[in-house]
């Protein structure tokens, strides 16, 4: 919800309530016009002018139109409990007497809302519940539209949680009523497939839907979507076919069909896709004019997407020429355009464009100044370029090197990557100084990075220590060398693959890193400049709430509920040790703790939690490598006939943590997740910092039940003892790597990671033995107070 937008609606002037049933109708027909122009407030303004009447005259129909109409335009408005609020009434309406299209159609609206949340549980709920519904309703003249768009949007929704067999599925039965379906919603349906067949890696099935496509839309009226099937054409031959001939024909005719109708900024498109398709072709005098013309309609449209997108076409082409200054220059424009606008992040799994991604003219300029040799300037592009979306969410700039140094105390090393597409390098920073060294083994890095992980997991030396030594020695040494005596703490900020490399396996001059240094990781150096919380001036009392854990989820197999449709293998493995693991943890606690274990680790529980210092899930997690919308936390079902309940990461950066010093994910692969070019591994570690969490322990990959508990029960005992959170989480790792037993092998210790803040101990509380030993003493110079008076009488 936009509060700015909330209070705007509620300074409107309320006209009175109309004073007819005809004005009434007129409200209500006003309201639906407006939605339909995208005059929202006007909308939501008459939609209440009628629900007033309606509801004075008892009409109770008429008033579940005005909520339906009001929840609709807030909808579009993104706010969504206000929409929910009306939806609801609708629907509570339209059941009460006996409407049942308002009710469909008030709950599949309730999905979408769900599903704008990220929700998908409840989402699918409500369609399910709008289809038994439909069911229930009979043969009526709507009901054929409504079932077509409640199928519609579930198959969006498995398509984007990538439970793809069953949207094929849905789009099958679908395409099985064209009878029922216009030429151009056939064709939007095949469009909608073939993306789906793109993420099912099948481009000749996904080049086959879109040519269908095209032919339903040759003769149609609707140019856009036709213009969209042929740029989709030549995406994927293109991109997946590498049939770059073909592709510029689409283009072009998708340019040809763009100048026809008269949209320019269509044509400015075909001309973007046309130009970087002759590029690789390696004609680059036509494609430097058809960049040229594509930037100067961009510059008169004002449409900075485009305009980033020329000039780094026209930058690649002065660099192929050997033009460095021409190309810094026209890299130098396209970032400042790139940045000149901020752009949230959308989590996707598929990429449906070949032209640029924002991160590869960071990269180009990136290669230059390497070659300068100017670290300070790597620096700060490095930082300008990494997980601005994880910026913007904190509200932060990207910082300047003195800004960070000052920050750093004397005894921290911070280490700040870059991987690019043909080499990389390392900014090392100190309070006192700082340096760059490249690293141009770091094109083939995720090869050996996949095998050091695939030798760690395996649990033999012989197959993990030989490459952690090797890339010890080159992604560590060139800045150990120079880091100043009596430095402790190592921060990194990863790059690329490197978000999955577990720094502490690595040599650092003769032993493991983790035997030097405590090590925490941060998604930006910027992290470092974000204010600590106020600490009280006294400890508070140990009947002060100090954790809040959650484990041991119930998941009921025998049930197919709606999570069962979502989920996975998870569904499959109990974890008795968890619920072991947050008692242990809960007694290493000084203050008081919440334990939400078994049939009550409920979701809505951490949604309504308070904001605790600490926060523990012991649990099952899915960490998507592919899809970030399918990750996800499992908990127990709300409702006794689900198989369980999810947390999925987009619901994740809606929490409210902040107060919450330090969050611990004790789940298989909770720091994994796609990696997008720019913004780094999309793993919960990402998502719990950005809710306001100053640390949090995730997990690379899968841990068993009982390690984990054990690890966690001597971190924790380690945190009681005051220590910092990353010396906390060292002295459990090196504990586990001097036992002498299986577990000193890093696939049990090497695998938790602490990220964010964790040069601080976590807040302490005054302990119970504190308080009762300080009333003892109270209780004896009180005793030995009496009888002093008691010999002077």
């Amino acid at each position: 919800m936009r509060p700015c937008l909330l209070v705007l609606l509620l300074a409107l002037p309320c006209r009175a309530a109309p004073q007819t049933a005809e004005g009434a109708r007129q409200s209500l027909e006003q309201a639906r016009a407006a939605t339909t122009k995208g005059d929202y407030d006007v909308a939501i303004r008459s939609a209440r002018e009628a629900a007033q009447f309606y509801r004075a005259a008892g009409d109770k129909a008429g008033e579940a139109r005005a909520a339906y109409a009001t929840g609709v335009a807030e909808l579009y408005q993104a706010r969504y409990p206000e929409a929910l609020e009306h939806l609801q009434d609708a629907l509570d309406l339209g059941k009460a007497i006996g409407d049942h299209e308002r009710e469909i159609e008030a709950l599949s609206n309730i999905a979408s809302l769900h599903f704008l949340q990220a929700r998908y549980l409840e989402a699918l709920r409500a369609w399910r519940d709008g289809l038994s519904a439909l069911d229930a309703a009979g043969d009526t003249p709507w009901a054929p539209r409504l079932r077509r768009i409640l199928l519609t949007n579930m198959a969006a929704l498995f398509q984007r949680v990538g439970q793809e067999e069953q949207a094929l599925q849905i789009y099958a039965d679908l395409r099985k009523t064209n009878e029922s379906l216009a030429p151009n919603e056939q064709a939007r349906l095949l469009s909608n497939l073939g993306v789906l067949y793109r993420r099912l890696d099948d481009p000749l099935k996904a080049l086959e839907t879109y040519r269908a496509a095209q032919r339903l839309l040759q003769n149609d009226q609707n140019k856009g979507a036709l213009l969209v099937v042929l740029k989709n054409i030549g995406i994927v031959l293109a991109l997946d076919l590498d049939n770059l001939r073909e592709a510029l024909q689409a283009f072009t005719a998708a340019l040809d069909l763009s100048l026809k109708i008269g949209d320019r900024r269509e044509a400015m498109q075909a001309r973007l896709y046309r130009g970087e398709t002759l590029f690789r072709q390696g004609n680059a005098a036509a494609s430097a004019r058809e960049f040229e013309t594509a930037l100067a309609t961009a510059r008169e449209l004002n449409t900075t997407e485009e305009q980033w997108k020329a000039l780094y076409g026209l930058g690649r082409l002065a660099r192929a020429a050997g033009r460095d200054d021409e190309a810094v220059a026209r890299f130098q424009e396209a970032i400042a355009a790139v940045e000149s606008v901020r752009v949230r992040l959308q989590l996707t799994s598929l990429k449906t464009d070949f032209l640029a991604d924002k991160r590869d003219v960071y990269d180009a300029l990136l290669e230059i100044l390497l070659q300068k040799g100017d670290g300070a300037a790597v620096f700060d592009l490095l930082e300008r370029a990494r997980a601005r979306t994880f910026q913007d969410r904190l509200a932060m700039a990207p910082p300047s090197l003195p800004a960070i140094q000052a920050r750093l105390d004397e005894t921290s090393l911070l280490l700040e990557y870059w991987v690019g597409p043909h080499g990389g390098a390392v900014v090392w920073v100190t309070r006192t100084g700082s340096g760059l060294a490249p690293l141009p083994a770091m094109a083939g890095a995720p090869q050996r990075l996949a095998a050091l992980l695939d030798g760690i997991s395996a649990g033999r030396p012989d197959a993990w220590r030989p490459l952690a030594d090797a890339l010890g020695q080159e992604l560590l040494a060139p800045a150990l060398k120079a880091i100043p005596p009596g430095t402790r703490h190592v921060l990194v900020v990863p790059d690329g693959p490197l978000a999955q490399l577990p720094f502490e396996v690595l040599d650092a001059g003769g032993s493991l890193l983790v035997e030097r240094f405590d090590v925490s990781y941060l998604p930006s150096a910027a992290l470092l400049l974000r204010e600590p919380p106020p600490r009280p001036m006294l400890r508070p009392p140990p009947w002060s709430p100090q954790l809040v854990a959650f484990a041991d989820p119930r998941v009921h197999v025998a049930t197919r509920g709606a999570a069962r449709e979502l989920g996975g293998p998870e569904l499959e493995s109990p974890l008795p040790a968890s619920a072991e693991e947050a008692r242990a943890i809960a007694a290493e606690c000084e203050g008081r703790s919440r334990l939400h274990l078994g049939d009550d680790d409920l979701k809505k529980w951490l949604l309504e939690s308070s904001r605790l210092p600490l926060l523990h899930l012991a649990t099952h997690a899915v960490a998507d490598t592919n899809n970030p919308e399918r990750s996800r936390i499992l908990f127990s079902p709300l409702r006794p006939e689900e198989t369980a309940d999810y947390l999925f990461l987009k619901e994740v950066y809606d929490l409210d943590l902040r107060g919450v010093d330090l969050t611990t994910l004790s789940a298989c692969d909770t720091e994994r997740g796609k990696l997008i070019r720019g913004e780094g591994a999309q793993g919960f570690g990402r998502a719990l910092l950005s809710a306001g969490s100053r640390a949090a322990v995730t997990a690379l990959w899968r841990v068993a039940d009982a390690p984990a508990r054990d690890f966690m029960r001597q971190f924790y005992f380690e945190l009681r003892r005051g220590k910092t959170k990353a010396e906390a989480l060292r002295m459990a790792k090196l504990r586990f790597l001097r036992s002498g037993t299986e577990l000193s092998q890093p696939r049990f210790w090497a695998a938790f990671v602490l990220a964010g803040e964790g040069l601080t101990p976590i807040p302490r509380v005054v302990p119970w033995s504190t308080l009762l030993g300080a009333a003892g003493v109270l209780l004896l110079l009180a005793t030995a107070a009496s009888l002093w008076r008691h010999s002077r009488r």
